[in-house]
């Protein structure tokens, strides 16, 4: 599985930076955010897979930076754990009760928090509410959301398959297909942004398969956008592989050649262009 992508948001630049070094070394993909408004930036943008947040920062809080997470269909489920110096009973009652995760004073113990951490993210996989490997909402939380879209004639459900993935994973590993999940999801993530579907349910129902709900309206070009764009680019994910129509050219560790059928994303309802 790829590394988990942490998002820390912390305005003191050496306790960032210490535990930028310490994740990062224990295998975490780490991102850094000096202050809220950057960190909802990146949320978007990069799809952690928890958020460490601080309350006391230069512009809005933790406390609104969670809030508005928590507002976000993408993100309603995204763990949040609260390190904060305030550790007044009002302020953990009010980091609970927007929805975090868990909430750890400082100064903390390192290895206390990378447990908190790490136990909070496979708590939400194992619960199917977030998917470590892209930050998505997962199986149970794409049920609920179906089930709502259900029968609104003003909403489409579009189903989104990773097809030829075995193949790649075989040849370059398990991390390199989680790879390729990532950057569906982003590239889901951001088409629906650029058509200003910034609210538009975004989930991932299984390894290979994304869950998009949005407007009728723009159902079918998002559809199709998202599934041209991927095939324009799938070759890129095989390192020094060289396209032939469907099929991908590329060498394995013992530097034999392998022909491949190509990475593809289908949509169902299919893309009507």
């Amino acid at each position: 599985m790829t590394q988990p992508r942490l998002l820390i948001v912390e305005d003191a630049l050496d306790v960032a930076e210490m535990l930028q070094f310490y994740f990062s070394s224990h295998g975490y993909d780490v991102l850094v955010a000096n202050d809220g408004e950057t960190a909802l930036k990146l949320c978007r943008a990069q799809l952690p897979s928890l958020v460490l947040l601080d309350i006391g920062l230069p512009d809005i809080d933790g406390f609104t930076v969670c809030r508005q997470l928590r507002q976000s269909t993408r993100f309603r489920h995204l763990p949040v754990i609260f390190a904060s110096k305030r550790d007044q009973r009002a302020d953990r009652v009010e980091g609970l009760s927007l929805g975090a995760d868990d909430f750890i004073a400082k100064p903390f113990d390192l290895e206390d928090l990378f447990l908190r951490v790490q136990n909070t993210i496979s708590r939400s996989a194992r619960n199917n509410l977030t998917d470590p490997r892209t930050g998505l909402p997962a199986l149970e939380v794409v049920r609920q959301e179906v089930a709502h879209a259900s029968g609104q004639a003003a909403v489409r459900v579009i189903n989104f398959y990773v097809r030829n993935l075995d193949p790649f994973r075989d040849l370059y590993s398990a991390i390199a297909a989680s790879d390729v999940l990532r950057a569906v999801a982003l590239l889901l993530h951001s088409t629906l942004d650029e058509f200003g579907q910034t609210d538009a349910f975004l989930g991932q129902a299984a390894e290979e398969a994304f869950t998009v709900i949005c407007p009728v309206s723009v159902a079918d070009t998002v559809a199709c956008e998202v599934v041209n764009r991927f095939a324009t680019d799938a070759h890129q994910h095989y390192s020094f592989g060289v396209r032939e129509g469907n099929t991908v050219r590329a060498h394995d560790a013992a530097h034999r050649e392998r022909i491949l059928p190509i990475l593809a994303l289908e949509s169902d309802p299919p893309c009507p262009h």
